[in-house]
């Protein structure tokens, strides 16, 4: 039971690691490919709801998953500081990508995807840091 734990905690990380990546891939797209006015942006999905259901979605699960992380103290360091990296990295990107297009950005429900998930990358790189703490805390 406890390799069945391990490797569906890994694929999930593989999971949220492939989301976050092409997220980051599509919006870095528009901001170096998109600069004629013929030219479509690409778009994360068809709708703004299912993209922001799926932003929401992805947080919250990978809130519960730290909240409640498992093993001994330094496993659990490890994975605050993988899953805090991921997340700071995201969060920084996200941002980056909504300051450089803000003027730029004509569909304004691109926008409110960057913005929430910056906001929910920043909660979540939050959480990792206080876990890793605590973990650091209770090891000593």
């Amino acid at each position: 039971m406890k390799w069945f734990m391990i490797t569906a905690e890994w694929l999930l990380f593989l999971y949220v690691f492939i989301c976050l990546l092409s997220f980051n891939l599509i919006h870095l797209g528009n901001l170096l490919y998109v600069d004629m006015p013929h030219e479509e942006p690409m778009t994360v999905t068809t709708s703004f709801a299912h993209t922001s259901l799926f932003i929401i979605g992805i947080g919250v699960v990978c809130f519960l998953y730290m909240k409640y992380l498992w093993g001994s103290s330094a496993y659990k360091k490890s994975k605050a500081l993988i899953w805090g990296s991921l997340f700071t990295c995201h969060a920084l990107a996200s941002c980056f990508y909504l300051f450089m297009r803000y003027g730029l950005i004509g569909n304004q429900h691109e926008a409110m995807e960057l913005l929430l998930s910056t906001l929910i990358s920043f909660i979540l790189s939050i959480q990792a840091v206080m876990k890793y703490y605590v973990c650091k805390m209770t090891e000593t």
